[in-house]
């Protein structure tokens, strides 16, 4: 299966110059008619619930507020990371989380040594959603000044320092709208609230540590690249990781509302055959080639370098001769390399996490199984982490081929991106993404049928909903120009632009994420011997 995108985590917009100020109304250009309302919304069609007024947010937000005081109560079985605590069994409690076995089945234990079964959302709280004006303001009814209230809702591309195209966040303009100049804390507070009383047990990748939230940071580091990854074998380039890996996780290593670390995401880590090819092109000092021209004259061809300088094409006598050479090496020894040079990779990411910090869970870096050189990747990142994390865009949460992935490596798995976004026929302007659903209430039950499937799992220890709000029906970027979507814009969220619950999706959430530890525990023992 193949995936063409790679999420990245949501960057807050840097701030634009005050000196930069339009007009607070945009006339469209001739010919071209503005598809964005106030709100951010899609102007030319109505539907059912559709905001018109300010008014119509505070009523909302009031009816929200309602229901969790009186009926959508925090569950009182739950301790505060997210573990069930009647279900009959008890482990030790650690103060960090870990995974057991327990009557067959992989389980995840929170800090005070309850079972959990992880539920979490991504992207929690995104005070910032913003998308691509600059080049294409005609296509928005109003755009505030920079300067005053709106302010904070305008800013500069996230995914390039270098871009200067200006972006609007409406998420930003509407929590403004409704919460007024204590905008951001309260958004913050509401989000925790939403999680607690929505059923899950925290927030997932790609969010805001916020307090007493659990959460599982996805973590980048700073080093010197030599082609699709940093040079593994070199000493100063491992210091470099290292030392960026330390500051990142220093900081909370006593946290025990952290799940576990993970290191950057999906099809970036993949360690591929152009890799390799390129890395043995390099020069002879370069200690990636060394390494693995020494690897392969070992493990390939039992240190008898005219044999390998045969199958490699190149006219070396000597070690050294090969350093030098550029080889065109078979397909077999291609792979076995690519495989070293994973396991060599993926090893010292995992050592280094645990030396920092040997408390927490590690997850590795989510990789999609599909996406990827060979399906051996699967068996690659599993000796190196504790949990393997995937993600999976899928209808279901496994089909035969994935439980044979889980059932071949014994190890627990948790699940840290997966939606379904309904396209509503096209009528609110979103895209359709292409695992979509028509509207909330097939979403819903998409994810009823998902969520107990992932429960039932005996690998299983978890899942995070991909994501907290909507994306811009204009498009989150990156982009510049006249064309009415740039990037992504599907309705992944559970709350809408205007911040508003999407009710007949979150109502049926919350009620199956109540069941799902107690259909865990009562579900059937399957896992591999």
């Amino acid at each position: 299966m193949f995936f063409a995108n790679v999420w990245k985590p949501i960057i807050p917009l840097v701030m634009a110059s005050c000196a930069l100020a339009v007009s607070a109304q945009q006339s469209p250009a001739p010919g071209n008619s503005p598809i964005v309302d106030r709100f951010g919304q899609y102007l030319p069609t109505d539907w059912p619930g559709k905001v018109h007024t300010d008014a119509d947010l505070q009523a909302a937000l009031t009816k929200e507020q309602g229901l969790m005081r009186s009926q959508w109560l925090v569950p009182q079985h739950r301790d505060p990371f997210g573990g069930e605590t009647d279900l009959g069994w008890h482990a030790k409690a650690t103060g960090f989380y870990y995974v057991l076995q327990h009557n067959g089945k992989w389980w995840l234990v929170t800090p005070q040594g309850n079972p959990c079964f992880y539920t979490g959302v991504c992207t929690v709280p995104t005070l910032v959603n913003g998308t691509p004006i600059t080049g294409r303001e005609n296509l928005f009814v109003w755009l505030p000044p920079k300067t005053g209230t709106y302010a904070p809702a305008w800013g500069r591309s996230p995914w390039d320092r270098s871009d200067t195209t200006e972006y609007f966040s409406f998420d930003t303009a509407n929590l403004i709208r409704k919460f007024g100049a204590d905008w951001a804390q309260q958004a913050r507070s509401e989000a925790i609230e939403r999680l607690q009383h929505w059923g899950f047990c925290g927030a997932g990748k790609w969010s805001e540590m916020l307090p007493n939230v659990p959460s599982l940071p996805v973590l980048g580091y700073s080093a010197d690249y030599i082609g699709r990854h940093p040079d593994i074998f070199d000493p100063k380039v491992q210091a470099q990781i290292r030392q960026s890996l330390q500051q990142q996780i220093a900081p909370r290593r006593d946290d025990p509302y952290i799940l576990g670390w993970s290191i950057k995401n999906e099809f970036d880590e993949i360690i591929t055959t152009q890799e390799i090819k390129d890395l043995l092109q390099k020069p002879a000092a370069v200690p990636a080639k060394r390494a693995l021209v020494d690897e392969a004259l070992k493990t390939r061809y039992h240190n008898d370098v005219a044999a390998m300088a045969v199958a490699w094409h190149v006219t070396s006598s000597t070690r050294e001769a090969l350093y030098n050479a550029q080889p065109n090496p078979p397909a077999d020894d291609l792979e076995a390399l690519r495989q070293f040079f994973a396991k060599s990779y993926y090893a010292f990411l995992y050592k280094t996490v645990k030396q920092i910090d040997p408390h927490h869970l590690y997850f590795g870096f989510w990789i999609v199984p599909g996406w990827w050189q060979n399906a051996s990747d699967w068996q690659l990142i599993a000796p190196y982490c504790d949990v393997i994390g995937y993600d999976r865009y899928a209808n279901t949460f496994a089909d035969q081929w994935l439980e044979g992935l889980f059932a071949s490596t014994k190890k627990p798995v948790l699940c840290g991106e997966f939606s379904f976004p309904p396209y509503y026929q096209g009528q609110r302007g979103f895209g359709r993404y292409f695992i979509s659903t028509t509207d909330e209430n097939q979403e819903a039950d998409l994810y009823t049928k998902w969520a107990r499937d992932a429960a039932y799992n005996p690998y299983c220890v978890g899942f995070m909903w991909f994501e907290y709000r909507d994306e811009p029906i204009t498009g989150r970027g990156p982009g510049h120009g006249t064309e009415k979507v740039y990037g992504e814009n599907y309705a992944f969220g559970l709350v809408d632009v205007a911040d508003r619950p999407r009710w007949d999706l979150v109502s049926r959430m919350r009620e199956v994420n109540l069941q799902l530890d107690r259909l865990r525990s009562a579900g059937p023992t399957t896992l591999a011997k």
